[in-house]
């Protein structure tokens, strides 16, 4: 699969329904499994998902469903049990929130579920039996930073608007906490001019940054959550007039949007999330799980059985035809 992800960077919520036994390596290929991915909601980016998963599913002889909860938590949980009772053996599940993780466990019975795409809280994790596929949030705004600080070494005092994603989403906590630490760290004055939720969207990040400009503040970055926010500040700068020269601009996925703004010289840096390695992961552990086996075979597998974290990479000026 392609170095290529699609970004809502990323908003919302959704349900989809996964059949199938998900297999690689030493995982066998005999359609045993039955699996069931429930999201946070329709849309071009978890349906991307649900397509490709699909592929890994039935290219080893498994089967496949798909569904939407649409935000709604009581949604969620019936199709959790409707797939139950129609005899799913391992659940894939992008949480509407990670407050219910309790409720989509006891909703699975005694069915081991893979979490993906809103992480749960480390406390809901079991080994081998309640896992959570993703990449470390954290490492992606810690990356943001580190880019933020080589290019502005010589300042004492950096300027930052900050436009996250949904208030509480694990990809916003972990982002936010990554940038905002790693500069902490770096010892320099960082003022942080303008901050909020601008929930994975562009035209809502366009709003907020121009709402922000209008405060005639001075701002060095801005650093998004996800590169669609990214954009939308770009363009908002652009709108009023201001020159955007000496201004970072940075993202994260390596969007094909975001890419694209990098190449055409709006965007500066953004950081691959590699989905299509993600999927893989989750569907293997899937198989895994639904036939009993733990997930130590699998690349990024953490040793407490708990986890599959896979990194993220850099991406900028100097390497992004590599992720186009």
């Amino acid at each position: 699969m392609g170095k290529k992800t699609g970004t809502a960077f990323l908003a919302a919520i959704a349900a989809i329904l996964l059949t199938g036994g998900c297999q690689g390596g030493s995982q066998s290929g005999d359609g045993s499994a039955k699996i069931y991915y429930t999201t946070i909601e329709s849309g071009d980016y978890y349906e991307g998902w649900a397509g490709q998963l699909k592929e890994q599913v039935e290219a080893n002889g498994g089967s496949f469903e798909a569904g939407y909860a649409e935000n709604s938590v009581e949604t969620q949980v019936a199709q959790i049990k409707n797939a139950l009772k129609q005899g799913s053996n391992a659940f894939l599940c992008g949480l509407v929130s990670p407050d219910i993780a309790t409720e989509a466990k006891v909703a699975a019975g005694n069915v081991p579920v893979v979490f993906i795409n809103n992480a749960p809280p480390d406390s809901q994790l079991e080994k081998n039996r309640y896992i959570y596929v993703a990449s470390d949030e954290f490492m992606a705004g810690q990356y943001q930073a580190e880019y933020i600080l080589e290019k502005f070494a010589s300042k004492d005092e950096i300027n930052v608007v900050v436009l996250k994603g949904p208030k509480g989403a694990s990809g916003t906590n972990g982002r936010t906490d990554g940038l905002k630490q790693t500069l902490k760290a770096s010892g320099k004055k960082i003022n942080y001019v303008f901050e909020d939720n601008a929930d994975w969207n562009e035209e809502t990040a366009r709003e907020l940054t121009s709402m922000f400009l209008k405060t005639g503040r001075q701002a060095d970055c801005v650093a998004a959550n996800n590169d669609d926010m990214a954009i939308g500040a770009v363009t908002a700068f652009e709108e009023a007039g201001i020159d955007t020269s000496s201004v970072l601009f940075l993202g994260v996925d390596a969007s094909a949007n975001g890419c694209g703004a990098i190449s055409a010289g709006r965007m500066d840096f953004t950081v691959y999330q590699p989905m299509s390695a993600q999927i893989e992961a989750a569907a293997k552990a899937a198989g895994n799980l639904a036939a009993g086996r733990g997930i130590e075979d699998i690349e990024g597998a953490t040793e407490d059985g708990k986890y599959i974290l896979l990194p993220f990479e850099k991406v900028d000026a100097g390497n992004v035809a590599n992720y186009q």
